[in-house]
């Protein structure tokens, strides 16, 4: 293992974090077992993309900036599609709040 990991790892736990617990969503279904292996499986897509992404880049490119910063950017960007397919898969639903929405705006 080498310390590109560093990066995707430090990555995930205060975005999600961010995302999970202040976007204006509303988590619905399963319970704390449910959402943790949805959370569990949201770090593994998250990682599974940045490797994907990674493996792609490395293979045309090399540098840190093409073969870290690029693929970490990617993911951050996916962050909130890979959090509603692995909650999804668990059986957890991650909807809009239609009323913190409608009180920000």
């Amino acid at each position: 293992m080498t310390a590109t990991w560093l990066v995707p790892l430090a990555l995930f736990w205060p975005l999600t974090a961010l995302y999970l617990g202040g976007a204006p969503i509303r988590i619905d279904g399963g319970g704390g077992v449910r959402q943790l292996a949805g959370l569990l499986l949201h770090f593994a897509l998250f990682l599974g993309a940045w490797l994907g992404v990674r493996t792609v880049l490395s293979a045309v490119a090399s540098g840190a900036l093409l073969t870290v910063v690029v693929p970490a950017l990617v993911v951050v960007i996916l962050l909130p599609l890979l959090a509603r397919v692995a909650f999804r898969a668990v059986g957890v639903r991650i909807r809009p709040d239609e009323d913190a929405a409608g009180a920000a705006g």
